[in-house]
């Protein structure tokens, strides 16, 4: 049976949602196909190994004492035995999923510490990740590829402290009132507030460098819908989800998404979008998809306003892998993370390239004198 890495937690404001996510995955992995590695990154920096993590118990005791503290080397997964002074190995890994939500683990770090290791990954590149972590690079990166986003206005920290006032006119000036202000780094809609006002702006803005270096202020959109749409690789071809709608009104907050939403059951709230306007998000969804040359399940998240979609923000590692999207049932989950691991060897054997050399050390003369 094939070894799977399942990697979740991180340090990152979101390492409990992360703990839902990959333990909701490794519940559902086909036992009879892979074997099921949990691997926890703690907010404290290290990384355990448990085959009992598929329990959510151990996350809400925090007792990690019957855990071993691991480490990766060379495609294989290694356990530190303290008392013994040396390293036991655990297994090689034929596959590893990233279920780590924000921070460094979505940001293409762990991307980054899997293709050091030579590790097939069933999720996006170390660049992807990393554009995508930053909601003011999206929007750049989206206005090349012709995908319409919300005019906003973007801020760092510094700059702010020597030029807010100028900041708090442009907002009133261009976008005028009310506004959305953002964390440009965080996912999950953490640290996201509406302003009604200036008074209101001006809060909200340092409460979000509270958060981050990096803000943007975006026009608010009365009387939007918030769309999902998901997209995976399926046999070589992009497989694109239903445009659905999640909640109505206001911002689309973190208790929408996960304390509401992430239970394990499809919410019967939410409503197919139909017509020009679910196309039209589905071509979105597949050409931003196709164009970032993504892997893994990638959830993107559409406002839509006056008929016409702007995307809001592209999840690379989407809650519960954004099964809700294309499953009725959670059963059905298991044959999607399945067609996902699957993808991600074959992928990983196609695209399997030898490392060229120079050869230009066997032409260097070096003498110490």
């Amino acid at each position: 049976m094939q070894s799977v890495a399942v990697l979740f937690g991180g340090k990152s404001c979101e390492n409990e949602i992360s703990v839902l996510t990959g333990v909701f995955v490794l519940n559902l992995l086909d036992r009879e196909k892979y074997t099921p590695l949990p691997v926890y990154l703690h907010t404290d920096g290290n990384t355990y190994y448990s085959e009992q993590m598929t329990n959510l118990d151990i996350f809400k005791k925090g007792d990690f004492s019957r855990t071993q503290r691991v480490f990766f080397e060379n495609g294989r997964l290694y356990a530190f035995l303290p008392k013994k002074n040396r390293v036991k190995e655990i297994a090689k890994i034929d596959v590893a999923l990233n279920c780590c939500h924000g921070g460094w683990g979505e940001g293409g770090g762990m991307a980054a510490l899997m293709e050091r290791n030579g590790i097939p990954f069933a999720s996006p590149d170390i660049a992807s990740s990393a554009v995508f972590m930053d909601k003011s690079l999206t929007k750049t990166v989206m206005r090349g590829l012709g995908v319409p986003t919300v005019d906003c206005i973007r801020a760092n920290e510094k700059d702010y402290e020597k030029r807010g006032a100028f900041l708090l006119k442009s907002i009133a000036a261009r976008l005028k009132y009310p506004v959305v202000v953002k964390p440009a780094h965080l996912g999950s809609s953490i640290g996201i507030a509406l302003a009604q006002n200036e008074e209101e702006a001006k809060r909200a803005i340092e409460n979000a460098f509270a958060l981050d270096d990096r803000v943007i202020i975006e026009k608010y959109l009365k009387d939007k819908r918030d769309v999902n749409c998901a997209a995976y690789l399926r046999n070589g071809e992009i497989c694109v989800s239903e445009a659905e709608e999640a909640y109505g009104a206001g911002i689309y907050s973190f208790e929408d998404k996960y304390v509401n939403r992430e239970t394990g059951v499809k919410s019967s709230g939410r409503r197919a979008v139909s017509g020009e306007l679910r196309e039209k998000i589905r071509a979105y969804t597949k050409t931003v998809y196709k164009r970032m040359n993504l892997k893994g399940i990638v959830r993107m998240d559409f406002l839509v306003h006056e008929d016409k979609a702007y995307l809001c923000e592209v999840n690379t590692v989407p809650g519960s892998l954004a099964y809700y999207l294309f499953c009725e049932r959670i059963c059905e989950a298991r044959t999607l993370f399945s067609e996902l691991i699957d993808e991600a060897l074959e992928t990983a054997s196609a695209n399997g390239k030898q490392i060229p050399t120079t050869g230009i050390l066997k032409t260097v003369k070096w003498s110490r004198k």
